[in-house]
């Protein structure tokens, strides 16, 4: 027959253990629910229910759902940055450092869409600014802004290049290529269109010095300037 001593100190002890571990039952819960259904359909009570906890239990830890979801967010951000600035040490030249962090953010869209979709489109932004979700964004956007100022500082990059425009050019641009692919469920050949992306980032639009080209608009007035000094001075060209 059992010690009725030794399981009344059990009880306690596992219900202790449960207790410590309720923060991660809850955001694994609400991860699971903002991941197969968006913020606005999660709540509470479902997170809670989910987890099976009361929802006073959920607010005990999280004063808000905002609080909570912003925590999922970090939680799911975090080793996706860290992984990309230690991968970054290794690389020294611009064109390989934007292509990984291209390749990276458009495979992370592949991954979890559905975070990416919450982050840019579902995201109450009031309470943002000085977040640990802010200051963790704030790493990764920075990076593109970091290897632009260091390839200018070692004379690769022009100095009149705006390295913040270069981060709104990258992401903005990736964005615009998840809506059309990802987003969507197209497959995308993520390692070929990071490089081809970076390509014109980083090379333009316009043809390259060596090739054909057409006048210039300065080159155009030139030429018309010289035909009517040519014609002012002919006296035969006025009759």
């Amino acid at each position: 027959m059992a010690n009725p001593v030794k399981t009344t100190e059990a009880e306690p002890l596992a219900w202790r253990r449960r207790k410590d571990y309720r923060p991660q039952e809850i955001l694994a819960a609400a991860r699971r629910l903002i991941e197969e259904e968006g913020t606005t359909a999660t709540s509470m009570a479902r997170i809670a229910k989910l987890a099976g906890v009361s929802e006073a239990t959920v607010y005990k830890y999280y004063d808000s759902k905002q609080e909570l979801v912003n925590q999922v967010l970090v939680d799911w951000a975090t080793p996706f940055v860290e992984r990309l600035i230690a991968e970054l040490r290794h690389i020294t030249d611009l064109r390989s450092q934007l292509t990984l962090i291209a390749a990276r953010f458009m495979r992370s869209i592949e991954e979890t869409p559905r975070f990416h979709r919450v982050f840019y489109q579902e995201l109450r932004w009031a309470d943002y600014r000085g977040s640990a979700l802010h200051k963790l964004n704030h790493v990764f956007a920075h990076s593109v802004v970091e290897a632009v100022q260091q390839a200018q500082h070692e004379g690769k990059v022009r100095a009149d290049v705006d390295p913040v425009m270069i981060r709104d050019m990258m992401f903005g641009g990736l964005e615009h290529v998840a809506m059309r692919t990802s987003f969507i469920g197209r497959p995308l050949d993520i390692d070929a269109e990071a490089k081809r992306y970076v390509d014109v980032l980083l090379c333009g639009v316009l043809s390259e010095p060596g090739e054909p080209r057409g006048p210039s608009e300065t080159e155009r007035l030139s030429a018309l300037i010289d035909r009517m000094e040519a014609a002012l001075k002919d006296p035969s060209s006025r009759t």
